[in-house]
């Protein structure tokens, strides 16, 4: 199995200059839509695969998941509609925390509830959605903790490593913090201990599951194809 980590396109809260100016589940702003277009056309072309893929190919991926925050929903739509493929919701790929914001002296989180099914289904209409996912809001808990958070990635690492024998292409529309513990444990590295995973919004990285649990990373925050004015660094923990 082939699975390909597509970082959200750039977010409001990416280019916030501080806490009082977050959003709980941020718009992707101006620039993440034209980051998301030339994504899609990337996907589209099969530049994120080798020559001999792109010939055996129509589409750029068997399956394509999004998170089901907004910034990642915005950034799929143009992947689903150029590949003609639907996008699925998988709620355990969202990001770390899950949906709040701050209070006024950025003390405390403070939860939100997020889309619930019809809000979605209005907005971004043909995904395919989980039957969890009700009328009171895909999250509608408190901030998830950081053991939470560890938890969830691992049920989602066991879940693809599950999958390690099928010949397929897998597309994950998903989120910096996310992806960055995701290869931390299929590294055996300690995740927020002095390692982390950097990546640019509408990267795309590869990592081929194999049988008997090998793992090559092909290649890791690919977004050559992006425009200069688009390839915004990254370097803080801005997820």
């Amino acid at each position: 199995m082939e699975l390909f980590l597509i970082r959200h396109a750039e977010s409001k809260n990416n280019i916030r200059k501080s806490g009082d100016e977050r959003f709980a589940d941020p718009e992707i702003t101006n620039n993440g839509h034209s980051q998301s277009e030339h994504l899609a056309k990337y996907l589209q072309e099969g530049l994120h695969l080798s020559r001999e893929e792109r010939d055996l190919r129509t589409r750029p991926f068997d399956q394509l998941y999004t998170s089901a925050m907004t910034r990642a929903l915005q950034t799929v739509q143009p992947i689903a509609a150029a590949g003609e493929i639907e996008a699925e919701v998988w709620i355990d790929i969202h990001e770390i925390g899950g949906l709040y914001t701050l209070n006024s002296d950025q003390t405390k989180k403070v939860a939100y509830p997020g889309m619930n099914r019809n809000e979605i289904n209005n907005r971004f209409p043909g995904h395919i959605l989980p039957n969890e996912l009700d009328d009171h809001g895909w999250w509608n808990k408190e901030a998830e903790s950081i053991e939470d958070t560890f938890e969830r990635v691992e049920k989602v690492l066991q879940n693809l490593l599950g999958r390690a024998d099928e010949s397929s292409l897998i597309g994950m529309v998903t989120h910096g913090g996310f992806m960055s513990i995701l290869m931390c444990k299929l590294c055996n590295l300690t995740a927020g201990e002095g390692t982390a995973f950097q990546s640019h919004n509408c990267s795309v990285s590869r990592i081929s599951f194999e049988k008997e649990s090998k793992i090559t990373i092909q290649y890791w925050n690919s977004f050559y194809f992006l425009p200069e004015n688009l390839k915004v660094p990254r370097p803080e923990c801005d997820y």
